[in-house]
């Protein structure tokens, strides 16, 4: 689902080009108001949409359209980083002032469990962002690869992972 006609369009789109239009299905819908009956499904994905919407209201949403058992699959940026939430108030044209004020906190994972069980949280790219001003080298590669390895040990703690550019989390549905 996607509140945008556009971001179902191009959906659509996708899905036609990979040869998938007959398996999947996309519709306009509000996700903090959605049409489909409790118990849906059982196991949804979101990348990137939790910081549009009232997380209290979305969360209370998917409870409900979740079946027992079901899980949730969570792909967030973090907003802890100083120099990655500048970066992010320098380039206006890469998003909206709103997004960039509501990206998620370590702390908004309170209100997902008011709803959930937090089964997993794992952190990504802290370190590996030093590789990026390379990546036209030919040395990248092994570059990225040895970053991304420090931060495979780094991000094992939410008192550092929290620094990361992403996390991402699994929240399961008990009853």
């Amino acid at each position: 689902i996607d509140i945008s006609p556009e971001g179902v369009d191009n959906a659509n789109e996708n899905a036609k080009k990979f040869g998938l239009e007959n398996k999947c299905e996309y519709k306009v819908m509000d996700g903090e108001n959605m049409t489909f009956p409790d118990n849906t499904f059982d196991l949804c994905v979101e990348y990137g949409a939790l910081h549009h919407v009232d997380i209290d209201k979305a969360m209370s949403e998917l409870h409900r359209v979740l079946k027992p058992g079901g899980e949730m699959i969570c792909v967030e940026a973090l907003r802890h980083n100083p120099f990655i939430h500048w970066y992010r108030k320098k380039t206006p044209h890469l998003r909206t002032e709103w997004e960039v004020n509501h990206i998620l906190r370590v702390q908004d994972l309170d209100l997902v469990r008011k709803y959930f069980e937090v089964v997993d949280v794992k952190f990504f790219h802290l370190m590996v962002l030093l590789a990026v001003p390379f990546r036209k080298m030919p040395f990248f590669n092994i570059l990225h690869k040895f970053l991304d390895w420090i931060d495979s040990w780094l991000l094992k703690s939410t008192f550092v992972g929290k620094y990361g550019w992403i996390m991402v989390f699994v929240i399961k549905k008990v009853k």
